[in-house]
């Protein structure tokens, strides 16, 4: 695989961790502080709603992702470390696991006892242990995206000099 489809392999991981990003940042800051506002005897058959929602655009593309991640880390951009691209995984992994084994427990919860005050507390107050792996990937991957396309000088080749007014010839004397 040459080094432009390392790199657009790595564009489509870096789309798919913003996409995730989003949408568990919309999710944690528009959709859970505005579960106070409905009712409790309609909030079960909206949360159920919303759950299935979150099957095709949560958990689904997190999966794709942590598949994605693995290719990208066997076929890698030259600029991206092997333990760039392992952190990555493990905060991803956190935040899976964050939502598998706390946050998903009580969505089971709120699903059949209603939207109670407690509940939505629990939930709002763990939800941070996953929107602090989201967040540090984000700003990991967008470091990683900056490697990316940062200008690589390479030998025997012309580049500019600083502020444009030269040339400078790297590895070969000027003509």
């Amino acid at each position: 695989m040459n080094e432009t489809t390392r790199r657009l392999l790595f564009l489509l991981l870096f789309a798919l961790v913003f996409f995730q990003t989003g949408a568990h940042t919309s999710q944690a800051f528009v959709n859970y502080p505005a579960w106070d506002l409905i009712g409790t005897d309609s909030f079960p058959a909206y949360h159920r709603v919303m759950t299935q929602g979150a099957f095709r655009f949560l958990l689904l593309p997190r999966v794709v992702e942590l598949a994605l991640s693995i290719a990208v880390l066997y076929f890698r951009p030259a600029v991206i470390k092997p333990w760039m691209l392992l952190l990555g995984i493990a905060l991803v992994l956190c935040a899976l696991l964050s939502t598998i084994f706390i946050q998903r427990p009580i969505h089971v919860q709120l699903e059949t006892m209603g939207n109670t005050p407690e509940l939505l507390a629990r939930l709002r107050a763990t939800d941070w242990l996953r929107q602090i792996a989201e967040l540090l990937r984000a700003a990991l991957y967008l470091w990683m995206m900056s490697l990316v396309v940062r200008p690589q000088p390479q030998v025997g080749t012309a580049r500019t000099a600083p502020y444009g007014d030269a040339y400078q010839f790297v590895g070969r004397e000027a003509r």
